[in-house]
């Protein structure tokens, strides 16, 4: 198996307990690969784990680049001089310490199937566990240009000078780089026939395009030329996975079907034949999507009059008593259908589509205003109260500025629509650092970019009308204000949720408004069962802690029996695992997050109100559950990540609040200092890779966060779903595939949601009568579109959104009679 995440995959997690397989351990290095080839029958690997770029990095094993080095040294009367030489900095050229003087020449001197037993002879204390160099590396150096080698080993001093360190330096990086362009040819030429290739996130080795960043892996762009290359003729089979549809471009997927070019083929006549087949299917397609685009075009022109007739449309067909520019798009639907057919029926042979009949099952969408009450409704979000004017200004602005056309002003139309749909703190940023870089290119004379004066006033006013920066009215915004209570309900019944916005500081303000919003529950909840006044805040969140101190003290025998309660229910683990699991599920159930929601809090609050809070049930589950489901996946996680996930729960804040200038300044922007709360964390672009990883590893978990409120950095590739199926979708996008992968996070194998069995519930607020729900009604009619205009590439200018936004949506049941074409389809 060969993939991006092989190393979180063992043999456990892919075969049933009883396959009698033998699998490797996670193999990264080429010359690990070569060594597990070269064991005996008896003991070598069924499956081989490999992560992407295994195969494609460079030469660092000391003993093969020694055993080239070797093979590469002239023979002759002086070839004793030049291999003293390389023993005597062999150290140095290798990286590697342990070979010292004595041991690289005995090395040298010898066959390299003897090399074991010469480096024992040398380190007993540090045995080997195979031979360091395969067998089959001999056969396969005879075969490689070894020319530049030999160049570069002329370059090492023979005798200790002056400049002696600084000749071997330069030596040692020629060799370096001698070494490394060699070593593809030594993989290419070594002799080994192997059954299966499994490629997965094979989406990776498409073609780049504009939209390539969104899939980028460079490791796996490498892997794919080597199937060209070094591994070239090497597997009979290969098979290709992924998750991740092909919405961009079926040229893309014909990309990676080439890919295929790298098996090893029976005869010439069979791949010709291959080619052949990908040449049919190339025209197919390509005359699939000329049709699909020729209804695109045509299903525009029809009538936003004639919309009643389009809806009650079951099938393309073409009637006499339609209106002509239906009945034409129509004619074009039957020719589209009809070569995507075409186009399918082709590809099945190289295609296996898991299509999933549950998918309206087990997703549940609520659109705009329904994040407000969460009943089904296709309105958007009312703008009420102090926002009211703000929007009403961004309006006429936005019409000024369509009507002047500069590109100035176009680029400033981007702020109005989406700035202030997001949240008040996103068009303040957006307001001070666009028109301010505008402003600066115009007075550079680099291009005629102006704002029209009356656009500037209408700029001004819409800035004066946002609520003071230092109040707590920035959280009025109607859309924010949706998010955070939306929110606050799901929180109140022990549920987690992932917010993805697109603005950095939306994400910096939701995670403040959520903070205060979650702060005010907890005291009031707090107050009520403790009789104490919610205006004392500081006194409530103290007597809080004071609860958890009394009822979870180390040396108090409650703590002991709730401790024991906790270990009961980690069965899958040994002592010490079990010890540390409890420790970790302690450490949260004494925070005021847990405490104010499972228990039924008073001043004489025991353990026994703590054990009945384990068994709760809140978000479909007990927390017993689901702390005994976070065991079982733990459990099934290797060592390494196992340890991962503990330590991160160890060191994770659980308690206090963060007040931070760097993360909510109004000097910066934002609109007052936060008041943050440690169950509400924010991951974007700003968020060191590490953190990143640590709050994902801690929100697959019934602990901290519980809300988390991400950017595109955790829209793909990232596993969020073990204990959430609640996403918001607070910024939306004009791509449904963007939409489709946020989604995609929560919705995966082994989610919540399947655990137990209630839907993934996704919310797409847009506000109503703005650029908002333009975005919204655009992206669902695209959406539809995918599936009939593969790898159509969604344009956001203004004059397409508009078109689009104007022409009759595509009913679903027709979208659905071409989705059959869609070879990205999932």
């Amino acid at each position: 198996m060969h993939g991006r995440r092989a190393q979180h995959l063992p043999a456990e997690r892919c075969l049933p307990p009883d396959h009698g397989l033998r699998a490797s351990k996670t193999i990264r290095r080429g010359s690990d690969f070569l060594k597990l080839l070269d064991d005996p029958a008896a003991t070598r690997s069924h499956l081989i784990f490999m992560t992407h770029g295994a195969l494609t990095t460079n030469l660092h094993d000391p003993f093969m680049r020694l055993a080239l080095l070797r093979r590469a040294m002239p023979r002759g009367r002086n070839a004793h001089i030049l291999q003293r030489a390389v023993a005597r900095s062999a150290s140095s050229l290798l990286n590697d310490r342990h070979f010292d003087t004595e041991l690289a020449l005995e090395l040298l001197q010898s066959p390299t199937s003897r090399w074991r037993t010469v480096w024992q002879l040398h380190k007993p204390g540090n045995p080997l566990d195979d031979d360091p160099v395969p067998r089959g590396l001999e056969a396969a150096l005879k075969k490689v240009d070894l020319a530049s080698l030999r160049d570069a080993l002329n370059a090492i001093p023979l005798r200790n000078t002056a400049t002696y360190e600084v000749r071997l330096r330069a030596a040692r990086r020629e060799l370096h780089t001698a070494l490394n362009d060699t070593w593809p040819h030594c993989l290419k030429a070594f002799s080994s026939r192997l059954p299966l290739l499994i490629l997965d996130e094979a989406h990776h080795v498409k073609n780049p395009n504009r939209l390539a960043h969104l899939f980028d892996n460079e490791d796996a762009e490498k892997d794919a030329e080597a199937l060209r290359g070094p591994l070239g003729d090497i597997f009979e089979k290969m098979l290709f996975l992924t998750a991740t549809p092909f919405q961009l471009g079926h040229h893309e997927l014909l990309h990676v079907l080439n890919r295929f070019h790298g098996v090893r083929w029976p005869s010439a006549l069979a791949r010709e034949s291959f080619d052949h087949q990908l040449d049919q299917l190339r025209r197919a397609l390509d005359r699939a999507q000329s049709s699909a685009l020729r209804l695109e075009r045509a299903w525009s022109r029809i009538d936003p009059l004639d919309s009643a007739i389009v809806e009650e449309l079951t099938a393309f067909e073409p009637l006499d008593a339609q209106p002509e520019a239906l009945r034409t798009a129509l004619q074009i639907a039957e020719d589209a259908a009809r070569d995507i057919d075409e186009a399918e029926t082709l590809l099945r042979p190289w295609v296996i589509r898991h299509v999933k009949d549950d998918r309206a099952q087990r997703r549940l969408y609520r659109p705009g205003k329904s994040i407000l009450d969460n009943t089904l409704s296709d309105r958007g979000i009312p703008v009420t109260g102090t926002a009211t004017l703000p929007f009403l200004l961004a309006a006429r602005a936005q019409a000024i500025a369509a009507l002047q056309g500069s590109d100035g002003e176009r680029s400033t139309r981007q702020y109005f629509a989406y700035g202030l749909a997001s949240s008040f703190e996103a068009y303040a940023d957006t307001r001070r650092n666009r028109v301010a870089k505008l402003d600066e290119v115009a007075d550079n004379d680099q291009s005629p970019v102006e704002i029209n004066q009356q656009l500037r006033w209408y700029l001004d006013r819409i800035s004066a009308a946002l609520p003071d920066a230092k109040s707590e009215l920035w959280g009025s915004h109607p859309k924010v204000e949706a998010t955070v209570q939306r929110v606050r309900e799901l929180w109140r019944n022990g549920e987690k949720v992932l917010v993805f916005c697109f603005y950095v500081e939306t994400g910096r303000a939701l995670r403040a408004h959520i903070s205060r919003a979650l702060r005010e529950e907890v005291v009031y909840r707090a107050a009520q069962g403790l009789r104490m006044n919610p205006a004392e805040e500081g006194e409530v969140l103290a007597e809080l802690d004071r609860i958890g101190e009394r009822l979870l003290r180390t040396d108090s025998r409650g703590y002991a029996r709730f401790r024991d309660k906790i270990r009961s229910l980690l069965v899958e683990f040994d002592d010490a695992t079990k010890d540390q699991a409890a420790d970790v599920a302690i450490r949260f159930m004494r925070t005021p997050s847990f405490l104010v929601r499972y228990i039924d809090l008073s001043r004489t609050t025991t353990v026994d109100d703590l054990l009945a809070g384990l068994d709760r049930d809140m978000s479909g589950a007990t927390l017993s559950d689901r702390i005994r489901a976070f065991a079982v996946t733990l459990s099934r996680k290797v060592e390494q990540e196992r340890a991962e996930v503990l330590e991160t729960l160890t060191g994770i804040q659980t308690g206090g609040i963060v007040a931070t200038a760097a993360d909510f300044d109004p000097a910066e922007g934002s609109n007052r200092r936060a008041v943050l709360m440690p169950n509400v964390r924010l991951a974007n672009g700003s968020v060191k890779r590490d953190t990143r990883r640590r709050l994902m590893l801690a929100f697959n978990t019934p602990f901290f966060p519980e809300v988390l409120v991400a950017s595109s950095v955790m829209s793909e590739g990232v596993d969020l779903q073990q204990d959430c199926r609640y996403v918001i979708h607070h910024d939306l996008d004009w791509n449904p595939s963007t939409l489709e992968q946020r989604t995609g996070r929560i919705d995966r194998i082994g989610s919540k949601a399947e655990a137990v069995r209630q839907p993934v519930v996704i919310y797409e607020p847009y506000i109503g009568g703005t650029h908002d729900e333009k975005m919204f009604r655009v992206v669902k009619d695209r959406e539809r579109w995918f599936g009939v205009v593969m790898g159509e590439t969604p344009d956001s200018g203004e004059v397409a959104t508009d078109r689009q936004e104007d022409r009759v949506p595509l009913p679903a049941q027709l979208a659905q009679l071409n989705r059959t074409g869609n070879p990205g389809g999932s």
